[in-house]
């Protein structure tokens, strides 16, 4: 793929496409027009963008000459409007594959006013993708020659890897919640009732990605991966990667940051009591932590090349007996007592690092409201954002 930040692809990028003989391949295919209107065209495109999808991801470089696989010359698009072309493609691949791939588009002006068109597929955990336009009911994939269809071998082994990679997300998650049940910590931590966050990338179950995380002492990362609802912290390595503690020990809030880029938030001693003695949730206070905190984890799996979607999990232990506070001030209005030792939320899959916290987690907020008796959280506007309730 172009070695660049896709938002800074620019004429400079491509033209060193040219002068490092960069062969199509893999990663990387150039057209010198866009995709014509007839159904030959349409398919071409469906297969080029999810063969991309459904191996490594790629670019697609519109706009560029090529002989026997090598770039040229930009010879530029001979659209006068490459607005309406752009919706168009996105118009194709909307109906034309099955389930639908994440892909971005980029615009680079030249200097001789020529302009060509990038469209970035990124690799994709949710396929295999499928070609479906107009009974061309096909899988591709790439190697070094190019987009070739999948036999039937590949495309068993696609399916195996999709089903796969979710069972060992949630075995992950399992064998976690089962630990932190039984207060095994990777640091001295409080007994009792845990809010447990889990940020895990989908490619860290299927590629086997290690990533630095040792030199993220340093600023930003550091203040990002701050304990959850804690502003005092310890922050060392482990065997695992990172971690940050709140101090002093034992610790009511750590996050690990694993080397294959998993983010492990849990947040203790949050409970309260109510005016008859019972153990309560202070519902404006979590869900704050919460919705506070994911958006930081999301900025460190930037920060150190994670790559959506990403599986987001909200799990609460030792949660037997515990009520609603819904009042103001979190305590009182406690609704009926949670029956569940512990309370383990469907996951959420975010396939934009730009999606609203509260968006992800009012599914997960509002089955913990159920649990104790409520219809929804009570701390979401009309609009579905979170808010804090006067």
């Amino acid at each position: 793929m172009i070695p660049n930040s896709f938002d800074s692809i620019a004429e400079d990028d491509l033209l060193a496409l040219i002068t490092n003989g960069i062969s199509e391949g893999r990663t990387i295919e150039y057209k010198r027009e866009l995709p014509g209107n007839s159904d030959g065209d349409k398919k071409e495109f469906l297969a080029d963008v999810s063969s991309f999808a459904n191996t490594g991801g790629g670019d697609l470089v519109f706009g560029m000459d090529e002989d026997k696989n090598l770039p040229t010359q930009i010879v530029g698009l001979t659209s006068t409007d490459i607005g309406l072309e752009v919706q168009r493609l996105d118009s194709i691949l909307g109906s034309g594959l099955d389930p639908r791939v994440r892909y971005a588009q980029k615009t680079v002006l030249c200097q001789d006013g020529k302009k060509t068109l990038v469209i970035r597929v990124e690799r994709s955990w949710t396929g295999p993708h499928r070609v479906i336009f107009k009974g061309h009911d096909k899988f591709y994939a790439r190697n070094s020659a190019g987009k070739y269809p999948l036999d039937v071998n590949e495309l068993r082994a696609a399916f195996t890897l999709s089903s796969t990679v979710t069972e060992r997300i949630r075995a992950f998650r399992t064998d976690r919640i089962i630990s932190l049940t039984n207060n095994d910590t990777p640091v001295p931590f409080m007994p009792g009732s845990k809010i447990v966050l889990h940020c895990i990338p989908i490619e860290s179950f299927a590629g086997r990605p290690q990533y630095d995380v040792l030199p993220s002492h340093l600023d930003p990362l550091r203040i990002l991966l701050r304990p959850m609802g804690s502003s005092s912290y310890d922050w060392r390595i482990n065997l695992e990667g990172r971690i940050v503690s709140n101090v002093p020990q034992p610790s009511s809030s750590y996050t690990q940051l694993y080397r294959n880029g998993i983010i492990e938030a849990v947040r203790g001693n949050l409970l309260g009591r109510n005016s008859e003695g019972n153990p309560v949730i202070p519902s404006v206070a979590y869900e704050k932590y919460v919705v506070d905190y994911l958006p930081s984890c999301f900025q460190v799996l930037q920060k150190i090349g994670v790559s959506v979607p990403i599986v987001v999990a909200l799990t609460l232990t030792n949660t037997r007996g515990v009520e609603m506070g819904s009042s103001t001030f979190g305590f009182e209005d406690s609704g009926y007592p949670i029956d569940a030792e512990t309370l383990v939320l469907p996951e959420a899959i975010v396939q934009d690092f730009s999606t609203p916290a509260g968006e992800i987690l009012k599914p997960m907020f509002d089955l913990v409201w159920n649990a104790c008796g409520y219809p929804s959280s009570l701390n979401f506007d009309p609009d579905g954002n979170w808010v804090v309730r006067r």
